[in-house]
């Protein structure tokens, strides 16, 4: 059975390369930025410790960035979506702190470091760039607040109100979608053991919130997900 409606707009993350979001930028603004090619699932796109080269704008597909301690400790810091920005945690220090590895096909834009030193002084454009990274730091900073501060059915309830409106934003069903994150993936993103995410989905799929199979999801009460995800205040 698949969950994903024959009516609903064909996901992301199928087998072709997702349809790439666009970004309102000036000539001169463009002309600092380098289209990569297409990176496939599982393809690292630095690694942790890696010099610092450049900042990459997600134009779609979606990415993660994982840390590994010195006792062999692993956690996943960042899941980045289209319109994000990889990379502004290695500025100050010129390393990239962790692995970022893709989830699914991913399109993306790159700005070596070079050329982020001799930007032009023009003011819209750097206006735009300063857009671009402090949508993605204040979206960081939240999730960390989210995360360690709320409950965990409160995490689990933001996080697919997160994915439902990402999957808006780019023209799909915001109710139901296929995730490349595995549940383990999600379990380690949010915080929490693999058993409470397992018994939350369970939880909210015997109360009619959603639906799930393998990573196919579908938000049944989109309602309830959000009275949820604002339990917590």
């Amino acid at each position: 059975m698949r969950l994903i409606h024959a009516g609903a707009a064909p996901q992301a993350n199928q087998y072709s390369m997702p349809e790439e979001i666009d970004f309102p930028a000036s000539d001169a603004l463009r002309k600092s930025f380098r289209r990569l090619p297409a990176f496939r699932r599982k393809q690292e796109l630095v690694k942790q410790g890696e010099a610092f080269h450049g900042l990459y704008i997600v134009r779609c597909g979606m990415l993660k960035q994982s840390f590994r301690d010195k006792g062999g400790g692993y956690q996943i810091t960042h899941v980045f979506l289209p319109g994000d920005v990889i990379g502004l945690d290695a500025i100050e220090d010129r390393r990239y702190v962790g692995k970022v590895t893709v989830l699914e096909t991913a399109g993306l834009l790159h700005i070596p470091f070079d050329r982020l030193e001799k930007f032009p002084g023009v003011q819209t454009d750097h206006l735009q760039l300063v857009c671009y990274l402090s949508r993605t730091m204040q979206r960081e900073l939240t999730r960390m607040w989210n995360m360690m501060s709320q409950p965990s059915d409160v995490r689990l309830a933001r996080f697919f109100l997160a994915m439902s409106s990402s999957f808006q934003a780019q023209g799909f069903s915001p109710s139901c979608f296929r995730l490349p994150m595995t549940r383990c993936e999600i379990a380690n993103y949010l915080y929490m053991a693999d058993e409470t995410l397992s018994r939350l989905v369970g939880r909210f799929q015997r109360t009619n919130i959603l639906a799930a199979q393998g990573r196919e999801f579908c938000i049944k009460d989109m309602e309830r997900l959000k009275s949820i995800a604002e339990a917590a205040g």
